[in-house]
């Protein structure tokens, strides 16, 4: 298992960018589609919460998630494993855990993601690694953007 870790100081509240991380469903309106993310799809029926499920399809694989803890507006961990394309190349074991923590002036947010490959895609590991870690430094930029957007003062 391979262990990533990204933090960052978001100048909104734990709500704010609590509810960017948790609703899928929005995740198209702050969070630009790139050449590893290609959206969030069939998400499940009902209100978002711990057991909600969804896939993302990429260009190397498609990720089946699901919403393993929620904790409003402090904890949320997801699994998503992801299939590789081929099949035969093996999976790769997601699961990401976010924390958010408020201190004065808005919420200090530490994103980990545990990669475990499994199967011939395991000898890929350095590049996995590095292409994990560029989307994510992508996403957490554009997550602390639109939320301290939205946090500004409507002139």
């Amino acid at each position: 298992m391979t262990e990533l870790r990204w933090e960052v100081d978001i100048a909104a509240s734990a709500d704010a960018v609590f509810s960017l991380l948790v609703e899928l469903r929005d995740y198209g309106s702050w969070l630009p589609r790139s050449s590893a993310y290609h959206g969030t799809l069939e998400i499940s029926d009902g209100p978002i919460g711990a057991g909600t499920t969804y896939i993302e399809p990429g260009p190397f694989g498609t990720r089946v998630g699901r919403i393993t803890k929620l904790v409003r507006p402090s904890e949320l961990d997801f699994e998503q494993p992801m299939t590789m394309k081929p099949g035969l190349l093996g999976v790769i074991d997601i699961r990401l855990f976010h924390t958010i923590t408020a201190h004065p002036g808005g919420v200090h947010l530490v994103r980990r993601l545990e990669l475990s490959p499994r199967g011939p895609i395991k000898l890929a590991t350095p590049l996995l690694v590095r292409a994990f870690r560029t989307e994510n430094e992508r996403m957490m930029r554009a997550l602390k953007m639109s939320a301290e957007h939205q946090n500004r003062p409507a002139a």
